[in-house]
């Protein structure tokens, strides 16, 4: 435990590795084992262990079920986005404890957003709505209007209006600040007077991370914040 009050991420891991081997029936152990592994990187060695505890004959349910919420963030780390979103889904339909059910929501709500799988992400986004959760209400009302008009601009791309007005009037029932002037902007690029691959001269970076770019961005790729950047002077 000192060694995790001090940060010192190497001597926690083989504190814990240490406790876990000779108490291989200490899931939580192993857990923390795994979840070390992934805040430093090492995400092979945190599904491996992970993969081995849920593996353990005498752990109790609610640990298999934290730790496939574990392993969904390994997954998700690692880039398995299918093996990810298998083990949260199989999570919901076995968990009782709601925060968990939350957690696991949100984890398939940022992969379906990793994967710019728009429809997805709304489907989620409205089932963080319906049972409640950490998000509040403000933040997925914001996010889904982006959804909406992330499906309005690719409509656009591809030269299908009815599609783009659809999702436009889909994302003006989100009121929010970020998606209102978006709406406008891909409203008037409709009607061909705004160009979609208009690009800012001046930096911008995000509030939350800190990621800069000279793009006009809705979403920052470092943190996946919307309407998180500012201009720089």
């Amino acid at each position: 435990m000192s060694a995790l009050l001090a940060n010192d991420a190497q001597g926690a891991t083989e504190r814990l590795l240490s406790a876990a081997r000779s108490d291989p029936e200490a899931i939580q152990l192993h857990r923390a084992v795994g979840n070390l592994y992934r805040r430093r990187g090492l995400i092979d060695r945190a599904i491996e262990v992970h993969e081995a505890a849920m593996r353990h004959p005498n752990a109790a349910l609610h640990d298999r079920l934290n730790l496939m919420a574990d392993l969904g963030r390994d997954y998700e780390a690692a880039g398995l986005f299918d093996r990810a979103e298998a083990v949260l889904r199989e999570l919901l339909t076995h968990a009782t404890d709601a925060l968990l059910a939350d957690q696991a929501r949100q984890l398939l709500l940022d992969i379906a957003q990793t994967q710019r799988d728009w429809w997805q992400a709304i489907d989620w986004a409205n089932a963080l709505r319906l049972h409640g959760g950490s998000v509040d209400s403000q933040t997925l009302a914001q996010m889904l209007g982006h959804f909406y008009c992330e499906i309005a601009a690719l409509a656009i791309e591809r030269s299908d209006t009815s599609a783009a007005l659809s999702a436009l009037s889909e994302a003006e029932q989100f009121v929010a600040p970020g998606p209102s002037r978006r709406i406008a902007i891909l409203r008037a690029e409709l009607a061909g007077n705004v160009s979609a691959s208009e690009q800012t001269l001046r930096p911008a970076v995000c509030q939350h991370c800190g990621f800069r770019t000279r793009q006009s961005l809705w979403q920052c790729p470092g943190c996946r914040c919307w309407d998180s950047f500012e201009l720089l002077q």
